[in-house]
């Protein structure tokens, strides 16, 4: 029996490739800080990465195809690693945006191969398991957030948090992606590209999807400057907002599979979906560590398992080559953050960064009656 199976392998690359996320979602401040921008310059390079990773996405499908899943994961995981150690030493939004931009090329296609990786894998063993993967994300970005504000803690720069992060992580990661398993042939009947009728099934999945990958990137781009300038942390405390997060959207995730099977899918989202909403609103109004901490919190639970779902049922989505399926869907969560963060930012300018919680708020109740018309289609 091999040590390293395609599962375990499968669960540790997303924990690698997360541990980055935990770098970046404690670091904004510095980042922030470093090339003299506000909110809206931060939106500005959110945005910047998502049409990056969109137009990885579109032709990401076709170059798997050509190559393997495998081939693909190999390379961008290794550019993404690679792309951190210019990140300290640029003095300015502009050139920042550029990096960005190549962050997200590479981030969409790594985005479009592991998902598809793991959808052929759950397939394959005939079983749930696509929350439990991202449960590993969801761990890989707790611990790289506690440990990035570690190290902010201790006034270790972001150069030396970076050039630690690579050397560990960069051979850890090549050792695991040699690990996977060839890829999964599909039939060759199937719709290879995303431009097409969609079926309705894909339209909702790719909905659902936005909505909580909108949460998931509130708390990733806001969440550190959201404990800094609003609850008026400083150090270690900064990066809690992460950290609550991540702790309840890895236990969220790791039962998520479980919850599917047993409550099935309509009212486990429907669940998921109130939970969001409740944490939204003490996110907005409350402005002590206690309410930030249980908001965040809800909203680990709430996003947990909505994004694993609607990658692994569009995985199965018959007629549909499982990678545009998936392509679509991840299309879909990007596009929100090309308008989405720079939108925000502006909202945290003029009102504060508590702010951006409300019309992510209003956004979820106006989505709710969406999502109860739908309910035939999660079965």
């Amino acid at each position: 029996m091999k040590l390293i199976n395609d599962v375990m392998a499968t669960r540790l690359l997303f924990f690698i490739m997360a541990f980055y996320v935990g770098l970046w979602t404690i670091r904004i401040p510095t980042i922030k800080d470093q090339i003299n921008t506000d909110y809206f310059g931060i939106g500005l390079i959110m945005a910047i990465f998502a049409i990056g990773s969109i137009i990885a996405m579109i032709f990401a499908n076709k170059i798997i195809k050509l190559t393997s899943c495998k081939v693909v994961i190999l390379y961008t995981s290794i550019l993404q690693a690679l792309l951190w150690l210019p990140a300290p030493f640029v003095p300015s939004l502009q050139i920042f945006m550029i990096l960005a931009f190549f962050f997200g090329l590479s981030y969409g296609s790594f985005e479009i191969s592991y998902n598809l990786y793991a959808s052929n894998l759950e397939k394959r063993k005939k079983k749930s398991m696509m929350s439990g993967f991202h449960a590993f994300w969801s761990l890989g970005v707790l611990l790289g957030s506690i440990a990035t504000s570690l190290f902010l803690e201790w006034n270790i720069s972001l150069l030396n948090n970076v050039i630690v992060y690579v050397i560990i992580l960069l051979p850890l990661n090549i050792f695991i992606v040699l690990k996977l398993e060839n890829d999964q042939l599909e039939n060759k009947n199937n719709k290879t590209n995303i431009f097409f009728i969609w079926p309705l099934i894909i339209f909702v999945l790719s909905f659902i999807a936005m909505m909580h990958a909108l949460t998931e990137g509130s708390v990733d781009a806001w969440g550190a400057l959201y404990m800094r300038d609003f609850i008026k942390v400083e150090g270690f405390l900064i990066g809690l907002a992460t950290v609550s997060f991540n702790i309840f959207m890895v236990i969220g995730r790791l039962s998520g599979d479980w919850f599917r099977d047993k409550i099935g899918v309509y009212n486990l989202l429907t669940i998921l979906f109130l939970l969001s909403i409740l944490s939204l609103y003490v996110l907005f109004s409350y402005d002590n560590i206690i309410a930030a901490l249980i908001g965040f919190a809800l909203l680990g639970i709430g996003s947990s398992a909505v994004v694993p779902i609607a990658y692994s049922l569009a995985g199965k989505v018959e007629g549909i080559d499982s990678g545009a399926a998936i392509a679509i869907v991840s299309i879909a969560v990007y596009g929100t953050f090309m308008g989405a963060p720079a939108s925000l930012g502006i909202i945290a300018n003029i009102y504060g960064v508590n702010s951006i919680f409300l019309p992510i708020l209003i956004i979820f109740l106006i989505v709710l009656p969406i999502l109860f018309a739908s309910k035939k289609n999660f079965k």
